[in-house]
């Protein structure tokens, strides 16, 4: 439950940091793939540098598919709702 929750709230902070800074136009790109990039990350560190734990099968691409999934919505819902809410831009293009 832990992980999910840690998750959940690095994407948030993402998308919001990507809603207030980032005012490029496919910035909600950026609000996707850096969450979904960031665990990818932690699941291969954990894959090919720390010790092995023990268990079965390596469920690492599986956790991707998912949690990364999780991640990068999540990112893009926050980062929608910050623009929308939060921080909206006059952007008349």
């Amino acid at each position: 439950m832990d992980v999910w929750f840690i998750t959940i709230t690095l994407s948030s902070l993402t998308g919001l940091l990507v809603a207030r800074f980032v005012k490029h136009k496919r910035a909600i790109v950026v609000a996707g793939a850096v969450p979904w990039l960031g665990l990818l990350a932690k699941l291969l560190y954990e894959e090919y540098f720390v010790p092995y734990q023990g268990g079965g099968a390596s469920m690492w691409p599986i956790a991707q598919v998912f949690g990364g999934t999780a991640a990068a919505v999540i990112g893009i819902t926050v980062f929608l709702l910050a623009r929308k809410f939060i921080w909206p831009t006059n952007d008349a293009h």
